[in-house]
Parts: C-alpha cells; structure tokens; sequence
C-alpha cells in the first residue's frame, strides 16, 4: 500500500535527487488606461535579476524563472520575489505589472512583438495566431525528470487530468473590457497555434523525439522550443513541463499548481514504476473535456449535475491520487487549504468577473488587476 510507505521509500527521490519543482509565469505590462505598454525591455533591464526575469513574446510582457526549488514553501518565496521586483521595474515605466491569462483589453500596440530574432520569426511563420493569441500568459510547472523514457510515459498518463488543471487555473475571463464567458479565453485563443495541443501516447523517448523533429521539419514549429504541447518534456532543462494553465493571479494559486502538477508528476512515475496500465483518453473526449473546463472553469469541477458531474468526479480522482505524495512530501495542509481556498473564493477569472464588477471604470479596474497580481509583503 503507498500509504505504507515512509518518504524515502516513495519515489519522491531519484537516483538523482530529488523531485524538484520551478516555476515559469509570464506577465503582462499595461498602461493606467488598460492598453498594452511595450516596455518590456525597459522593465527587464531595471530589474535586473539575470535569467530570472527576461522579455516574452509580445514587447508587452515579461517572464519570471523561479529556482530550482524543494519545498513550496522555499517556491513561494521565490515567486513573491519575484512578482515584486518586477512590479517595481515596470513602475519606473509607468506600468503595471498584471498577472492575468490575455489582455483584459485590446487597445495600444497588441501586434507589437519584441525585438528578439527568434521571436520575430515566429511571427513572420504564424501571423494569425501571433494575431489572435498575443499577449497570452501562461504559468509553466517543470518537475525534475532527467529520466526521458519515464518522462514519455508519464506524459501519455498525464493526458486525462490536463483539464482539471485547466479549469483550476482559468484566468482569462475579461477579454475586449467586457466578461468573455469563458474562464480561460487564452485556451481559446492559443488553439491557433499548431502545436497548442495535449501530448500523444509514446512508447519511448525516441519515439517522442522523433515526433518533435517531424512537427520542426513540417514547418509546425521554429524548433524545439515552439513545440507548445500542454505538457512536454523540457527541450531546455532536464523536466516534465506542464504548459496548460493560465497565468496564476495571485502567487499563491501558482504555488498550489505547482504541488498539485508534482505530486500528480510523482503518483504518475510510481505508476509506470509498478507497471499499472494507464488510464487511456481518445483525444476526442480529452479535447472536449478541455474546452469544457476552459469554458466553465471551477465550476466544472463544484458542479453536480449533468456532464459537469464528470469534473467533480475528477477533482475527487485528483485528491486520491496525490493525497499518499502530498503526505510523503509534507504537502498536505498546503495543497488541500489551496483547493478550499478555491472553493470558496474561484479562480483569476472569476475574481478578474467580480473586479470588472465593483470597479467604476477601466483605470481602477487595472490597477485593482495589479494589486491583486502583486503581493504586498517587504522584498526579502
């Protein structure tokens, strides 16, 4: 039974270490008004913190690098940091720092891509999606996986739980000034994308190499690196990469993802490990439960009625299979508070809903986006 086991019996450590946890957010910078400020270099330049804080796609946006960290609490911190040197350095911009999936509204410079040679490429390739998706932000969880193989097939088990992270994580709501009704309309939006797809089912590391070659030389991608699957193995760092959520709001929505992603990262290797059978998904049924929790968000998943009953039935799958990692891990009363705390409050998107509510007009309506983005706690 794994709830026998003590934690170093668990496969939390590896032959090399442990399952390690960072995490990647990307940001949005907008003016007073709401409309996109192309600042990023600016911002990127006066924070100064290296590789941790570097341009994005979009003139308009920015990403954080967490380091590579053990503990969620050691994450957190990181995250904090992280958030708020990048908010001072937009504020020497007259920017704000907003953590949100799309741009709230589309006014100012949205076409505007950073001058960077890859990423102008990628534009020149794709016009339409660069049109269509600009300025969407993601929140990108890597788990330490230097093994490919066990990578690969933790990948394809992988493929039924990506929409209940999606609608966990759902923070696009208010897109052209107005509520879109979805709950991730950066989902939406990223569909133009090529490879803005789940992972398939491979039988090795080869085979999933040879899969990304064939989408690079098909022109589907640039490289490696514009392959955007849901999830994927990192063409950059030894990690499982899960791609498919929006931008956190709040730093702590972003730590709760990353415990949910490892411990399910974790419970999914110890599977493959046992030699369990996975638990198959058509890519039909995946892809309508995917547009399913982008639409509706969290309240898929509290909903008891109807096909929203398969999404509550799933959160509970989710709380069974990592509750054993979460215990190894010393996770529990951080993941489960996370999950009550969404319970009751929402995700992004349902709080971007009830700010555009409260607020009298676009300029509070950013600035309480940014607040909310940026926690309020002393930079240590």
């Amino acid at each position: 039974m794994l709830l026998a086991r003590g934690i170093r019996d668990f496969p939390v450590w590896t032959e090399d270490g442990v399952f390690t946890v960072g995490v990647e957010e990307e940001f949005l910078l907008l003016d007073r008004t709401g409309a996109v400020a192309p600042v990023g270099g600016d911002v990127v330049r006066a924070a100064d913190a290296g590789a941790q804080i570097k341009p994005e796609f979009m003139a308009y946006q920015v990403e954080t690098s967490s380091r590579v960290c053990c503990r969620l609490d050691e994450l957190r911190a990181d995250l904090v940091w992280l958030r708020q040197r990048t908010a001072a350095a937009a504020e020497r911009s007259d920017a704000y720092l907003v953590a949100a999936g799309m741009p709230p509204f589309r006014s100012g410079p949205v076409g505007e891509v950073t001058a960077d040679k890859r990423y102008r490429e990628i534009a020149n390739r794709f016009p339409t999606a660069t049109t269509a998706a600009g300025g969407a932000c993601a929140c990108q969880v890597h788990v330490g996986m230097s093994d490919r193989h066990l990578g690969v097939q933790v990948l394809g088990r992988l493929r039924p739980w990506l929409p209940t992270l999606l609608a966990l994580t759902g923070n696009s709501s208010v897109v052209y000034g107005r509520d879109s009704g979805w709950s991730s309309f950066r989902y939406r939006m990223l569909r133009h994308w090529p490879t803005f797809r789940p992972p398939g089912v491979w039988s090795s590391a080869e085979r999933y190499n040879r899969t990304v070659r064939s989408l690079v030389e098909c022109g589907a991608a640039v490289g490696p690196s514009g392959i955007y699957m849901l999830a994927r193995l990192s063409p950059r760092y030894p990690t499982i990469e899960v791609r498919v959520a929006d931008t956190c709001l709040q730093a702590d929505d972003a730590v709760l993802l990353a415990g949910v992603v490892r411990a399910l990262v974790v419970a999914l290797s110890d599977d493959v490990r046992r030699g369990l059978p996975p638990e198959v998904v058509s890519s039909g049924h995946l892809n309508t439960g995917l547009q399913v929790a982008a639409r509706r968000g969290v309240t898929a998943l509290v909903s008891g009625t109807g096909s929203m009953a398969a999404f509550q039935n799933r959160l509970a799958a989710l709380r069974n299979k990592i509750m054993p990692v979460l215990s190894a891990l010393g996770d529990t009363d951080e993941v489960l508070e996370g999950l009550r705390r969404l319970g009751q409050g929402g995700t992004g998107a349902d709080r971007q809903r009830q700010l555009l509510r409260r607020m009298r007009n676009r300029e509070s309506f950013v600035e309480a986006l940014s607040e909310a983005s940026v926690p309020v706690s002393p930079v240590g």
